[in-house]
């Protein structure tokens, strides 16, 4: 069966620096400026294209290019897996009770009784879920940064709570111990926060997808075209008559 043009357009990968297209499996980084190639649709403006947006007033920064939906890099999966790793600490083993009776609580059972602010943190680990998959540009992902902090900073604030004001029964003794739950849930608590610190990483080192022609990488590009210029015009090898 033939392609179309356009399916067999849609196959060639690109040079994102030199533009230079290549057939699939013919290479995975551009021979002649050692960069990694790119997928036709995936492939940044073109000088001319940035520099008439430019001139219209409607260019694009890098850091406002929408990412791919299932994009994962810049604290984006990160999060996303410590979301999920919390939800299942929070059915896990929190508090064992040994006196007057022998039970084990998971947070989701001391939340149905008389701590329900324990629902706090499974709540703010649920919300993060869309908004981390939503956040589709890198300046958006940096945006969010404090939202992010303070939900994934719940679940250890509940566990400093447990900590410090211990569940009492009236007169009755009580004894329990602390499961291992709530230690695993407040050490993805402080390490949600440690990424989503900095998540959507530097601007200073952007994806090679969202490269752009601003700086030093248009600064290079102008000087590859000067070579190019200067090897073309030389005489150099050839014979006079």
């Amino acid at each position: 069966m033939r392609l179309g043009y356009a399916e067999s357009m849609a196959t060639l990968t690109a040079c994102p620096f030199c533009r230079k297209l290549f057939t699939p499996g013919e290479a995975r980084a551009c021979p002649d400026c050692d960069v990694a190639l790119v997928a036709m649709n995936q492939l940044p403006p073109s000088l001319d294209a940035l520099e008439y947006e430019a001139e219209q007033g409607q260019i694009t920064l890098p850091e406002d290019r929408p990412l791919p939906t299932w994009y994962m890099g810049r604290g984006r999966g990160a999060l996303l897996a410590l979301c999920v790793l919390s939800l299942v600490c929070f059915f896990l083993p929190w508090v064992e009770l040994t006196m007057p009776e022998t039970a084990v609580y998971s947070a989701f059972d001391l939340a149905r009784g008389r701590a329900g602010w324990l629902w706090g943190g499974a709540t703010a680990w649920l919300v993060l879920i869309p908004l981390v998959l939503t956040r589709r540009t890198i300046a958006r992902m940096r945006g969010v940064r404090i939202v992010t902090v303070m939900f994934a900073a719940m679940t250890f604030t509940e566990v400093l709570m447990l900590l410090l004001l211990p569940p009492r029964r009236g007169l009755a003794p009580l004894e329990f111990s602390f499961r291992y739950g709530m230690f695993l849930s407040a050490g993805l608590s402080l390490l949600g926060v440690a990424v989503g610190a900095r998540f959507g990483g530097s601007l200073e080192r952007l994806p090679n997808f969202l490269w752009d022609t601003r700086g030093t990488d248009r600064s290079a590009a102008t000087e590859t075209e000067t070579e190019t210029e200067t090897e073309t015009e030389t005489s150099a090898g050839e014979t006079l008559h």
